[in-house]
């Protein structure tokens, strides 16, 4: 997979989701169900900050994830999302993600009391993304279908499961 191809991945995600956030309400959008702990915009502004942190990342060379602004007004706002979601598709479409095709470093909390740091690609770390990204909208498609929303086909789906059904039904 090139690096053009992870970003593209990436991008068809972020743009599944800004479609399905458009058909919702705030009240919909800020909903939080017990089931879950959670709402549609806690998700949706955890998968936003994730890609925040991978750009920022980007620039100061070490990425780390679990250092993240947590901005409450993405878990309420549909419309700042959704401007957020363009800004993230903008930035995997432009030269900054080709800039950066070597190694980088990830930080990441283990504990309390311990950190580790280890060596990645840019490639790796967007198709972490994805699939971290994925597994995000498959939460936000079991909230959707809590509120009795109309849920897309496939969304929230890992392209490998898409693809093993396809070659089920075929």
């Amino acid at each position: 997979m090139t690096l053009a191809e992870a970003c593209q991945f990436n991008d068809s995600s972020l743009t599944e989701l800004e479609c399905v956030l458009q058909s919702l309400s705030d009240s919909q959008y800020q909903n939080h169900s017990s089931a879950v702990s959670s709402s549609i915009g806690t998700h949706v502004r955890h998968i936003i900050e994730f890609y925040q942190c991978f750009f920022k990342g980007l620039d100061f060379g070490v990425i780390d994830y679990d250092n993240r602004p947590r901005n409450i007004e993405l878990e309420e706002s549909i419309e700042l999302a959704v401007d957020y979601l363009k800004n993230v598709r903008l930035m995997l479409n432009s030269p900054t993600v080709d800039n950066h095709q070597g190694t980088v470093e990830i930080f990441a909390v283990l504990d309390t009391d311990n950190s580790i740091q280890t060596s990645s690609n840019v490639s790796r770390e967007l198709l972490f993304l994805q699939g971290h990204t994925t597994h995000h909208l498959a939460m936000i498609a079991l909230l959707m279908e809590q509120g009795g929303m109309k849920v897309p086909k496939n969304f929230g789906v890992a392209a490998s499961t898409r693809l093993h059904r396809a070659v089920q039904t075929a």
